[in-house]
C-alpha cells in the first residue's frame, strides 16, 4: 500500500509539473508575440512620421498635406 501511495504521488507531481511548463511555455509565447507585433507598429508609426514631414507641414497646401499622407499609407503602411 506504501508504494501505491508513493507512485500514485510521483504520477501526480509529474503530470502536475509538466501542465506547469506547459503554462509557462504558452505565457512566454504569448509575451514574445505582443513584443513583436509592438515592435512591427513602432517601426510602421516610425516610418510614416518620416514620410509625413510633420516639421514642414506649414510650407505645404492642405491638398499637398492630403496627397502626402495618402502616399505614405500606400507605400509604408502597417504591413503585415
Amino acid at each position: 500500500m506504501n508504494k501505491l501511495k508513493t507512485g500514485i504521488l510521483t504520477i501526480s507531481v509529474i503530470i502536475f509539473s509538466v501542465l506547469g511548463i506547459e503554462k509557462l511555455i504558452h505565457t512566454n509565447q504569448i509575451k514574445n508575440l505582443k513584443i513583436k507585433e509592438e515592435s512591427i507598429l513602432n517601426e510602421s508609426i516610425r516610418v510614416l512620421n518620416e514620410c509625413f514631414d510633420l516639421e514642414n507641414k506649414n510650407k505645404r497646401t492642405l491638398n499637398e498635406s492630403i496627397e502626402l499622407i495618402e502616399y505614405c499609407i500606400e507605400e509604408y503602411g502597417y504591413k503585415n
